[in-house]
């Protein structure tokens, strides 16, 4: 059996992993779904001083205080951001980390930088817009489906998303996790594919991948939620990482 430590995206909280979590601990595993300072029902902790450094700070605490020993850990897209950090903290207290829909950012690199530049923008302009000038709003549905896909998502998971979604903290996409051990953690690492588009795809696959260490790719067609659109399929999936 496992410990996982499931790391939500942007926007969300712990609870998004609910349907995952509990097919993990139904096959015996110790699951933790810790919320990031700023989001879910931390968001009134969060402001401009939030980034990725906090969030590395909450799960370096969380694996730390939990006395959490040989963690799966399993972060979903802006999650790239903060893995490796707590890599480069707890390298020791884990056995490997699953990056869903997203492939982690090397030392010195803001996850802004990756947007498409009309998106960071229009991003930019919602923060200053609508969200004090430090929170980036959650989009509208059709934003969401036609930035990064909700393919498979029911009627219930999208009105837990449109219910339970809060603004993120924006400075969690201007600044950067600096590794002090440099861009390899290590330990296995796992990409799951899902809405990601064939290019990326292949990119990091290839000869000029900017991935280092030992890597498995393991596709799970579906939407960029997939533990809302397909949450037995990535419970089985998880379980097959890592030997967990």
């Amino acid at each position: 059996m496992a410990t996982f430590v499931l790391v939500p995206g942007a926007w969300a909280g712990g609870w998004i992993w609910r349907s995952v979590s509990a097919r993990l601990r139904e096959a015996g595993h110790a699951v933790h779904t810790p919320t990031l300072t700023g989001l879910g029902e931390r968001r009134h902790l969060g402001g401009p001083h939030t980034g990725p450094g906090t969030h590395v700070e909450d799960l370096a605490g969380v694996l730390t205080y939990e006395g959490l020993e040989d963690v799966v850990l399993v972060g979903h897209s802006y999650a790239s951001a903060v893995l490796p950090g707590v890599a480069d903290r707890c390298r020791e207290r884990l056995r490997g980390l699953v990056y869903v829909d997203s492939a982690p950012l090397p030392s010195g690199m803001a996850p802004a930088e990756l947007l498409p530049a009309g998106l960071r923008e229009s991003f930019a302009e919602s923060v200053a817009r609508d969200g004090d000038g430090w929170a980036l709003p959650v989009p509208d549905w059709e934003d969401l489906t036609r930035t990064f896909g909700t393919a498979g998502i029911d009627a219930a998971g999208r009105e837990l998303m449109t219910l339970l979604q809060t603004p993120h903290p924006w400075s969690c996409y201007t600044r950067a996790v600096e590794l002090e051990h440099g861009n390899d953690p290590g330990v296995p690492q796992t990409l799951v594919c899902c809405a990601m588009p064939a290019p990326q795809r292949d990119f990091f696959r290839g000869e000029h991948s900017p991935l280092v260490g030992d890597w498995t790719f393991r596709d799970l067609p579906t939407g960029h939620w997939p533990m809302l659109s397909a949450p037995a399929d990535l419970a089985t999936l998880l379980t097959t990482t890592t030997d967990a």
